[in-house]
């Protein structure tokens, strides 16, 4: 027994909006999507609530979560009948593919989405409560530098990459990236629902 592809939902972070809308303007993706703040991958709890809300909202659809492991209980979550999350522990990595993922990581990069980009202050200022001082020294233990991943859905916002660089202490480059990995993983979530039995 297959589950009808009209019966499933993408539930996403909000970080893959762009990328997600140009996947179906290229006519590659049709699941129809409810992307959530991105803001709350820093506040797990209330995450978890909002994705329950959203799917007790649909009752009797499936769902397709485009997260990572955002919250501690993501693994229950996806563990439950009718919900398949998409590979990858992170944005980024479900981005970019696991093994570039590893390699860059293990380089020192720190990553930039697009969207998280335009709101560096809210992510670093906000919730992380870093001033110009404490950014660099911690940024600095941990990273060489700032990878900003172009994914082709909008310029590259040079200007902002230089304030946060400057906030940071850590040059920044820039690589861009296909979403062909995005791509993969969704339609790979897609196909493991489509062949679960429901029952």
């Amino acid at each position: 027994m297959t589950t009808p592809v009209t019966d499933i939902r993408g539930l996403a972070c909000g970080i893959f909006k762009r990328e997600v809308a140009e996947l179906a303007r290229q006519g590659k993706l049709t699941l129809p999507c409810r992307f959530l703040d991105s803001m709350l991958h820093m506040m797990p709890a209330l995450l978890e609530d909002q994705l329950d809300r959203a799917m007790q909202a649909e009752t009797g659809k499936h769902f397709v979560l485009l997260y990572g492991d955002c919250q501690p209980r993501m693994f229950e979550l996806e563990a439950r009948p009718g919900i398949q999350r998409v590979a990858g522990m992170n944005c980024c990595e479900i981005i970019l593919g696991r093994a570039k993922y590893r390699e860059l990581r293990s380089q020192g990069a720190f990553f930039l989405l697009p969207e998280w980009t335009e709101r560096w202050q809210e992510v670093f200022q906000t919730y992380l409560g870093f001033n110009h001082q404490n950014a660099k020294t911690f940024m600095g233990e941990m990273h060489n530098q700032l990878l900003y991943l172009d994914t082709g859905t909008c310029p590259v916002p040079e200007e902002t990459l230089l304030e946060v660089a400057d906030f940071c202490g850590l040059p920044f480059s820039v690589l861009p990236v296909s979403l062909d990995h995005l791509h993969q993983a969704i339609d790979d979530a897609v196909r493991k629902l489509q062949e679960a039995d429901p029952s």
